[in-house]
């Protein structure tokens, strides 16, 4: 009875204390920010404690009708001394459990607690009623007058005096009567009430905005840290509509000027290990951030996740701690929904929304706060993305179907449907700001269901775009060198000990990041499972280059069964016919068939190159030899094919006899036909009305986009302009690409890739052959709707039409497309600039910080042809610098030019064909993961790295042997003085030579190349493969604090033919970065 009326008088006072019920809307100031600390400091109402003081009198009367039924039966079965016993004991029960009960409910969840107490309370007091019910009174007759009050008294508390005798009935009797009205009537009566009370609470909860929240009054100012989307977030997880908050338009973080805008929402909880986990994350992954403002390419803001609190004892427990770090921090996100596994697809969704109203925001990405993600890799790769649009980028599953085993707390039971759509693993999600907007509209229903990465697959399927899969983001407990998120889950613990810090050390330190934690198993998709104790296949996974995992008892029949048009393939099978057959006949013998070439399906396929030339040989221009003339500068073993309506083939024979290969084809209407060079019926008809086509006026330039079309389906290679000389080749041979460029009309948004205007310019593309996609545009561009007046609706419009719907499946399959200024530094409209003489100095100067990212200058001929190449312009530079000097015959300066110009000689002077050696006098070593650590941007399409001479820094010879011989003995030596080394990688297809070993480490040591027979092409070939290593300790990290760069010396020797060409590279070795770094 005790603890009931403890419970009364608390309840009371707690009455007289607490607040009257008010409305959460009262929480929010009139910007829609929150006044308070209401989503923390939820407290139970007046009517709670009125409700609970009822349970506590409740609980108080029945333990106190049991005292007394069980105190009567021991003083008639025992004795005085086990009385007492038995009734302390009873005390000792019933006190502690009532205390445990309060606990484990939470103080503030009184009415529950006492429903608890009075319940049992009841049950107990209903079974003392039958256990002593045999138990029958016989008063002493004996007591006087005078103590009979006393006895009363005491009779009421203890029970029936000591003087009664015992009697045993045969069997016990349950009388109802007592039951119903002693026991089942007051707990019926209060718990209708109390059910009543409720319900109106409730009632006013949910529809007119109120639940108990404390309001701390307007005076209070809004808390910076806590920020709701859709409502009002009380700690029970309850909603208002009528207060809806103000979203946020910007982070004050996030830098909206940089060139890549990034937000990172990371999912935690109210749970002390998320706690931990945060601060983790902090020194971890946030460190591995783009450090703020040392770059313009890029800035990441980050936000943890959270919901509301899922009860109110989380809130009083957890509350002030999240409060205070936060405020620390600033770096919490609160969301009005209920914290808890079951509903974290409804938090995740209010993260998208979130997140889908914020200005100047690029991408936004989804993590746990129990990963270690690795943002100074996905840094870089955004930059080099550029802005993008319906980018969806993740550990890809699909095939999937939904979970229905109850014991698996991811089973889905809501889910109908057998799979599930394409989705991505909830380890990291990478989506564009236009896709978030698309998954959290404003005002839309969306159907939820177990699991989040589940439902962003369901609720993107309807638009057609498809996840891009990437398997170095993984869930499980495995550890790959090169992995984008590494989980560190509470289920998982590393032998060793090691977590996400110790990661992060070796990170920093330029350590493999998985040294020193468990690499037992094989991350699933991984191409190789090497030296790894078991294959992902034995999970039950079956993997797919581009779609993702599946399980394996799913992948057979949908890799068998045929595909939608988004997982059509992409590129064809090459034809199968054999070269130089009657069947195949060679165009040109021994390297092109009518169907195939000999290179296509070799790691040499980047090595051919076609070009077209549709008018007049007349009109071929003296910018036109030289823009030939840097491919072979900076690929001397480049195969080139000129296809041609107007040369005659022996037109660029003086190049062969230096032993360069070029070959002009005859190209028209009768050999296209002959050839069956066309790629369907609708491109066929295009060729046999070639004379009508040809009055039009941009047939010429209509006939080139067919041709570079039919060659990189049929033959792959490299496709250029005769106006887009090289400055520095692309440095990795492997990568298919297109280049890019900004349309400047208004209009021309309705077909470019996105808003910004960009747009796909194919006058620089390099592919394997097979690309389905060139076969598509041809047949589309040039069917019956083909209109000859149309400028760029079969070039760069067609193209960019047919990759904009695509564009997601194609990059799967290795479609890239680089950043305007790597192909087209300057735009069409700015292009004259580019010819135009600069102050002495400075167009070197600008060409130098060119060459640095750009590989190609384009130079627009239909706007520059008519214009000179000034001296001291940036292309006169280009093409000067990269000239091959060999004899032949010159061109006009101009379209505009009289190509009966005395000012122009017939063929070069002597002096631009004189035998020289062409090096740079110093050149810089710069390693590939020194800049990886700096952050350096667009870092894959740089050149001159780990050692390779690209661009400016290019050793080659240049001209003609003095005795007019085109070919002679040639030797190349290396040497270095200061212990480097050099390697030369000779290709094979340099015949005919002797390779002499390593130079170095000691002085004096060299590396020597003999060639018998050998000519231009030849030596600058042996020359090109030269890499110069610097020496062993230089080359890693330094646990130096302080480390000052060095210089090497590399010597350069080459005779050949009775001349001998000397030169010396001043290397320069910067420090190594100190490990800690």
């Amino acid at each position: 009875m005790v603890p009931g009326l403890v419970g009364f008088f608390y309840s009371a006072a707690r009455f007289y204390s607490t607040r009257h019920l008010v409305w959460a809307s009262s929480t929010w100031d009139s910007r829609g920010a929150h006044g308070g600390q209401a989503i923390l400091d939820a407290r139970s109402t007046r009517l709670d404690w009125f409700l609970s003081g009822c349970w506590s009198l409740a609980t108080a009367y029945f333990t106190l009708s049991l005292a007394r039924g069980l105190l009567r039966r021991w003083l008639v079965y025992y004795s005085t001394g086990p009385t007492i016993i038995r009734v302390v004991s009873l005390q000792a029960i019933c006190w502690p459990l009532t205390l445990t009960t309060h606990r484990f409910l939470s103080f503030d969840q009184p009415v529950a607690a006492w429903v608890i107490c009075a319940t049992t309370a009841a049950f107990s007091n209903v079974i003392q009623t039958w256990v002593t019910s045999n138990i029958v009174e016989r008063k002493d007759r004996r007591s006087q007058q005078r103590w009979r009050l006393l006895s009363a008294a005491i009779t009421t508390v203890l029970g029936p005096g000591v003087r009664t005798d015992k009697y045993r009935r045969g069997e016990r009797v349950l009388s109802w009567r007592r039951v119903l009205w002693g026991t089942v009537l007051p707990f019926a009566l209060l718990g209708w009430v109390t059910m009543g009370a409720l319900l109106w609470q409730q009632f006013v909860a949910r529809y007119r905005g109120g639940g108990g929240v404390v309001a701390l009054g307007p005076a209070v100012p809004p808390p910076t840290w806590l920020v709701s989307d859709t409502g009002n977030a009380t700690a029970a997880g309850t909603m208002s509509s009528a207060a809806a908050v103000t979203t946020t338009t910007t982070l004050p973080d996030l830098d909206t000027a940089a060139a890549v805008r990034v937000v990172v929402l990371v999912t935690s909880s109210w749970t002390n290990r998320s706690a931990v986990n945060r601060h983790t994350f902090r020194e971890t992954s946030v460190r591995l951030f783009p450090r703020s403002g040392s770059s313009r390419d890029i800035s990441v803001a980050y936000r943890f996740l959270l919901g509301a609190p899922p009860s109110p004892l989380t809130a009083a427990r957890a509350g002030p701690g999240i409060e205070a770090e936060a405020e620390e921090w600033r770096d919490v996100l609160v969301v009005g929904v209920p914290d808890g596994y079951d509903m974290l697809s409804r938090k995740v969704h209010a993260g998208w929304s979130w997140a889908a109203r914020l200005a100047g925001v690029d991408y936004v990405l989804k993590t746990d706060d129990d990963i270690l993600l690795r943002m100074d890799v996905l840094a870089r790769e955004l930059v080099q993305l550029g802005r993008r649009r319906e980018y969806w980028r993740g550990f890809a599953y699909w095939d999937i179907p939904a979970i229905k085993d109850s014991s698996n707390k991811n089973a889905d039971f809501a889910y109908e449907l057998s799979p599930f759509p394409p989705y991505t693993a909830g380890a990291l999600h990478i989506l564009s700001h236009d896709l978030v907007q698309l998954v959290a509209p404003p005002h839309a229903s969306r159907l939820f269901t177990k699991n989040e990465d589940q439902n962003l697959g369901l609720w993107l399927y309807p638009s057609g775009v498809r996840p891009i899969h990437d398997h170095r983001i993984q869930q499980a407990q495995v550890c790959e060198d090169d992995m984008l998120a590494k989980h560190f889950g509470s289920q998982y613990v590393e032998p060793s000990g090691a977590g996400a810090r110790e990661m992060y050390v070796n990170i920093v330190a330029g350590r493999r990041p998985c040294e020193g934690l468990l690499q037992r198993w094989c991350g699933v998709c991984y191409p190789s499972c090497r030296r790894r104790e078991n294959h992902w296949r034995q999970w039950g996974y079956a993997c797919d280059e581009h779609r993702g995992a599946t399980l394996s008892s799913r992948a057979a029949p949908i890799q068998s069964a045929s595909s939608s048009a988004l997982d059509a393939p992409v590129k064809v099978e090459p034809d199968a016919r054999v070269l130089g057959t009657p069947d195949d006949p060679w165009v040109v013998p021994g390297l092109l068939s009518r169907h195939a070439s000999p290179l296509s399906g070799t790691d040499d396929w980047h090595l051919l190159h076609m070009v077209c030339w549709t008018t007049p040989a007349s009109t071929f221009q003296e910018r036109h030899y030289a823009a030939l003339e840097t491919i072979w500068a900076h690929e001397p073993r480049a195969v080139l094919v000129v296809l041609s309506t107007t040369l005659p083939e022996d037109f660029l024979d003086a190049y062969r006899e230096h032993g360069y290969a070029v070959h002009v084809v005859r190209v028209g209407r009768d050999e296209l036909l002959e050839r069956e060079w066309y790629l369907g019926p609708k491109s066929r008809e295009w060729i046999e009305r070639w004379d009508k086509w040809a009055e039009g006026p941009s047939f010429f330039s209509h006939l080139t986009d067919f041709l570079r079309y039919l060659f990189l389906f049929k033959f792959g290679g490299t496709y250029l302009d005769m106006d887009a000389p090289w400055i520095r080749s692309p440095p990795d041979s492997k990568v298919e690409f297109i280049g890019a460029d900004h349309s400047t009309l208004a209009s021309d948004v309705d077909w470019t890739l996105d808003e910004s205007g960009m747009y796909l310019a194919p006058g620089v593309m390099r592919f394997r052959r097979g690309w389905a996609l060139f076969r598509d545009i041809m047949e589309a561009a040039f069917s019956p709707s083909y209109s000859p007046e149309c400028f760029n609706c079969v070039g760069p419009r067609a193209i960019t039409s047919a990759v904009r719907t695509r564009r997601h499946q194609l990059e799967q399959h290795g479609f890239t497309i680089v950043p305007p200024h790597v192909l087209y530094p300057r735009n069409w409209l700015a292009a004259h600039e580019l010819v135009r003489a600069l102050p002495p100095g400075e167009a070197r100067a600008h060409l130098a910080h060119m060459a640095d990212e750009s590989w190609s200058i384009h130079l627009f001929g239909k706007m520059t042809n008519h214009l000179r190449i000034q001296p001291r312009s940036i292309v006169a530079e280009a093409l000067s610098a990269f000239a091959l000097g060999v004899p032949r015959r010159t061109g006009p300066l101009s379209s505009a030019a009289d190509p009966d110009d005395g000012d122009l000689p017939r063929e070069l002077p002597v002096e631009h064909t004189r035998l020289a050696l062409r090096h740079p006098a110093r050149y810089t070593y710069r390693a590939r993961t020194a800049l990886a650590q700096q952050e350096v941007p667009n870092l894959d399409l740089r050149g001159s790295l780990d050692g390779h001479f690209d661009g400016f820094d290019l050793v080659a010879v240049r001209g003609a042997l003095p005795s007019g011989e085109r070919s002679a003995r040639a030797e190349v030596r290396l040497s270095t003085s200061m212990g480097g080394r050099v390697a030369l990688v000779v290709p094979g297809v340099v015949g005919g030579g002797t390779a002499g070993g390593e130079a170095g480490p000691a002085a004096g040591e060299e590396v020597r190349f003999a060639i018998e027979d050998a000519r231009l092409r030849d030596v600058n070939a042996v020359l090109r493969s030269a890499v110069y290593k610097p020496p062993l300790g230089r080359m890693g990290p330094s646990d130096a604090e302080e480390e000052v760069s060095s210089e090497d010396e590399l010597r350069i020797v080459v005779e050949w033919g009775g001349a001998r060409l000397e030169g010396v590279v001043m290397v320069s070795i910067p420090a190594p970065m100190p490990s800690g770094t």
